[in-house]
C-alpha cells in the first residue's frame, strides 16, 4: 500500500503549517517518501519530503512528514516547515527536473499523478519501498 495522497488535510497534522486562517487542507504536488510496511500486522512507517499547496491562499511549502499507522490509530507529525518563494512555474520545473532524476523500479500513472517506485526490499517482518509521486 502505497501512501500517496492527493490532499493532506490540516486537521490530520500534529501542527501549523500555513499562517492562512482558511487553511483546510494542501494538495501535494511533490512527495518522496520511505515507507516501511509490516506483513502480518496493520503496521505502516513512512517518512516524506513534501512539496504542497495551501487551498486556500496558494502558499507553497516544502516540509518533511512523518506518517505512523497501527492498526485504526494514524498519526501524521511534521518538521521543516519553510514557505517556498520561488514562482508556481520554478517550482514544478524544479519538481520535474528532481522526479525525472529517479530511476524506476516500475511506474504508476493516473489522470492526475505519476508514482514511480524507486526501490522495494524485503526487511525483517515486512517490506521497505522508496518512491516518487508527482502532480501532473
Amino acid at each position: 500500500m502505497l501512501y500517496t495522497p492527493k490532499y493532506i488535510l490540516v486537521a490530520e497534522l500534529d501542527k501549523k503549517v500555513c499562517e492562512c486562517s482558511e487553511c483546510k487542507k494542501f494538495r501535494v504536488l511533490y512527495n518522496h517518501s520511505q515507507m516501511t510496511e509490516s506483513k502480518d500486522e496493520d503496521i505502516c512507517d513512512s517518512t516524506s519530503d513534501i512539496i504542497a499547496v495551501c487551498s486556500k491562499c496558494g502558499r507553497m511549502y516544502r516540509f518533511d512528514m512523518k506518517y505512523i499507522k497501527n492498526g485504526k490509530d494514524q498519526k501524521r507529525t511534521v518538521s521543516k516547515v519553510r514557505e517556498i518563494s520561488e514562482t508556481n512555474n520554478q517550482v514544478r520545473e524544479h519538481i520535474k527536473r528532481n522526479y525525472g532524476s529517479y530511476e524506476a523500479l516500475f511506474t504508476i500513472r493516473s489522470e492526475d499523478f505519476i508514482t514511480k517506485i524507486v526501490a522495494e526490499n524485503e526487511v525483517e517482518g515486512g517490506k521497505y519501498t522508496e518512491y516518487v509521486y508527482m502532480e501532473k
